[in-house]
């Protein structure tokens, strides 16, 4: 279905050639048939062939100031729906779990939770940094944290990579500081997870974690924290631990329920909220999605 429309061709098609996806020509043609058959501009425009409803709703979306990464350039990762292609089901699903969490956290001053699942490969940093651009999106100012230590060297799902980041930072060598606002959106913020160390649990094992949080808190209002496998080591449930709260990640046909049960296990051990659990499917096209989206209470 295509999206509403503003009736004020005018405005849209300046922003569709600005864009350089209309020509002068074209804008008067699709005005035309706009006022000979009764559509919307953008309904015209694709009737006659010249944009297709992605393209209008990129556009709509700048319109409405409404953040999307608008660049192949941008460093963000194609995986990632809701930076790229913000009206398509996998998008819906990132907000509709985003909308479930700010009802968890309902007045609270601000949003924080680590995002565990119990092995690797189950989709959890997909959602982490779907969720911390969710949220940017949606108003807040976010900081993604990727405290994962101990994966492979691997290209970062929002294109930010530090030379000093979180590891430099818990260590004391490096002040607590996030990387400047992505260029596409510009109310989301990273903290890398700088050079892996040896001793990822010895250092997540103090207070750190926490004690930066609070001293960028002023400034943030969403802290989205990426871990990396729950049952490899204890390292994710000590990063859920500082942070307070968690969201579990589950993948169809790969989770086992005795590791998801272990994992809940550990993280209640430590204190830890669990807002609840996101059933993930991959093979959307873009890479993971939730077909079965929504954050389920877990009570076991």
């Amino acid at each position: 279905m295509t999206p509403p429309i503003s009736n004020d061709h005018g405005r849209l098609g300046e922003l569709l050639q600005q864009a350089g996806m209309l020509t002068p020509e074209q804008v008067t043609r699709i005005a035309a048939a706009q006022a000979e058959q009764g559509l919307r501009f953008g309904e015209a425009a694709i009737r006659l062939g010249l944009l297709t409803e992605e393209q209008i709703r990129t556009v709509l979306a700048q319109q409405f100031r409404y953040a999307i990464s608008a660049s192949p350039q941008s460093g963000v990762s194609s995986t990632l729906s809701i930076a790229h292609a913000p009206f398509d089901s996998e998008a819906e699903a990132i907000r509709r779990i985003r909308t479930q969490l700010s009802l968890r956290f309902g007045e609270q001053r601000r949003i924080a939770f680590a995002v565990v699942s119990p092995d690797d490969g189950e989709g959890k940093s997909y959602l982490a940094a779907s969720l911390a651009i969710a949220f940017s999106q949606a108003g807040l100012r976010t900081l993604y944290i990727d405290a994962d230590m101990r994966g492979p060297d691997r290209p970062s799902l929002l294109g930010v990579r530090q030379a000093t980041g979180l590891s430099t930072m818990l260590a004391g060598r490096a002040h607590a500081a996030a990387s400047p606002p992505l260029p596409d959106f510009p109310l989301l913020q990273v903290i890398d997870r700088g050079p892996r160390p040896p001793n990822p649990t010895e250092i997540l094992g103090t207070t750190g974690l926490r004690q930066l949080m609070r001293e960028l808190e002023q400034h943030i209002d969403a802290f989205v924290v990426d871990t990396p496998s729950a049952i490899l080591s204890a390292d994710a449930q000590i990063i859920a631990g500082q942070v307070g709260a968690c969201v579990l990640v589950a993948r169809q046909h790969r989770s086992s329920l005795k590791a998801m049960r272990e994992a809940t296990g550990q993280l209640r051990s430590a204190g830890v909220e669990i807002l609840g659990a996101v059933y993930n499917e991959f093979g959307g096209a873009r890479g993971a999605s939730a077909r079965k989206p929504g954050l389920r209470s877990r009570s076991a």
